[in-house]
């Protein structure tokens, strides 16, 4: 079985960095961080590999857009997989062109593009709801479809509601969870510096999303 990891920088693994590997060696980086991230270390308790196409700053429409390019394109029928999804942030956006470009990082090399301009300056709450929404829906729907198990939560950001029972910890989010443990236990050291989860907040986190995969996933 492999675990299929979509998301933004909580699921891709910003800041996890190994002290032996230079912090500007990016790539040499690649397996701690991918190992160390909630994705491979549900995959090593699960005893099953995994892929990780998580990209920081990602947004929920563009997440469901990759999963739905994955299936088309690269998923190979005859492999048993999960689809484990850590949805974003519900204000964030993105532009494909030849390839993704989100709101988070647009600007300066990237550019920005009259539209992209007017969706930030324009774009409401309702919006954001709507775009959310149904990015779920899609990808649940597409993994319904292909008789694919979806294991989701939310990463960043609160919004629900939502009746999917697939959806861990639907009233909060990996975020908010971290936080509040570190509150309830001044002991803990769960996050970064820079704000995204450390490897011991990956850990708490996993623990916790490894009895619900066990119980309603796997």
């Amino acid at each position: 079985m492999k675990l299929i990891g979509f998301g933004c920088s909580f699921t891709y693994g910003s800041e996890l960095q190994s002290l032996d590997i230079d912090p500007n060696d990016h790539w040499a980086n690649t397996q701690y961080r991918e190992s160390n991230v909630w994705l491979g270390r549900l995959a090593n308790k699960l005893g099953c590999t995994w892929d990780n196409l998580a990209e920081p700053a990602n947004s929920n429409f563009a997440i469901a857009q990759q999963v739905a390019d994955y299936f088309l394109n690269t998923r190979n029928p005859d492999e048993k997989i999960v689809v484990c999804v850590g949805w974003t942030n519900r204000t964030r956006m993105s532009w494909y062109s030849d390839r993704w470009v989100h709101n988070g990082f647009a600007g300066g090399e990237h550019g920005w593009t009259r539209s992209a301009r007017e969706w930030v300056a324009n774009c409401t709450s309702a919006s954001h709801d709507m775009f959310t929404h149904n990015a779920k829906l899609m990808v649940n729907s597409i993994c319904s479809a292909n008789n694919v198990q979806l294991l989701q939560f939310n990463a960043l950001g609160s919004h629900n509601p939502t009746t999917y029972p697939n959806y861990f910890l639907g009233g909060a989010s990996m975020d908010s969870t971290l936080k509040r443990a570190m509150q309830d236990d001044p002991r803990l050291d769960l996050v970064a510096s820079g704000g995204h989860p450390n490897a011991a907040g990956h850990e708490y986190f996993t623990i916790r999303l490894h009895d619900f995969a066990k119980e309603r996933i796997i």
